[in-house]
């Protein structure tokens, strides 16, 4: 049976969950991982969408709930939809057969939790959140009752990730 493990990396804006989730991907390609990443944009202007002359815009701006671009090795898909949930997008990335799917924010959802904080005060409300597995810091801050990670120190971050998805941290797809 197929398993992938599946990990949220939350913390406020700015506090490197890209560059940390980046860093992740890479070290886990570099290992022939499979790897989806599901990023949640939590800005008000939305989207960048391609160039609105493709073909694959225009039927998509035409009303098409759906345009899909297929080449031989990736397709670009607009898929217009109120209100998706994350159990949505976890099924659409399992589509590539990922071994790991990452997690980009969601902060209320179910999913094992690396928690990101820039300072104490971030800890005052992220330390409420569920399934929390590791907190990575900035700075000299000290978390109790959790495996702590300081963000600049990349060996341990890689340690630990290995070590989580070697674990029994797996979900059944």
């Amino acid at each position: 049976m197929d398993v992938v493990s599946i990990l949220q990396v939350v913390g406020y804006k700015n506090s490197r969950k890209t560059t940390l989730i980046d860093n992740w991907v890479k070290e886990l390609i570099s290992t022939d991982k499979v790897v989806s990443v599901i990023k949640h944009h939590g800005h008000a202007n939305g989207l960048n969408l391609p160039n609105s002359e493709t073909d694959s815009m225009k039927f998509f701006l035409s009303g098409a709930t759906c345009s899909i671009a297929v080449d031989d090795q990736t397709i670009q898909m607009h898929q217009a939809k109120n209100n998706w949930t994350l159990q949505q997008l976890v099924q659409i990335a399992k589509i590539s057969e990922p071994e790991v799917i990452f997690i980009e924010g969601y902060k209320q959802e179910h999913y094992e939790k690396v928690v990101i904080l820039r300072d104490s005060k971030d800890w005052e409300t992220l330390q409420y959140l569920t399934n929390i597995v590791c907190v990575i810091v900035h700075g000299d801050l000290k978390i109790e009752n959790y495996p702590m990670i300081h963000i600049e120190n990349t060996v341990l971050l890689k340690e630990w990730l290995i070590d989580w998805i070697g674990g029994d941290k797996l979900e059944i797809i």
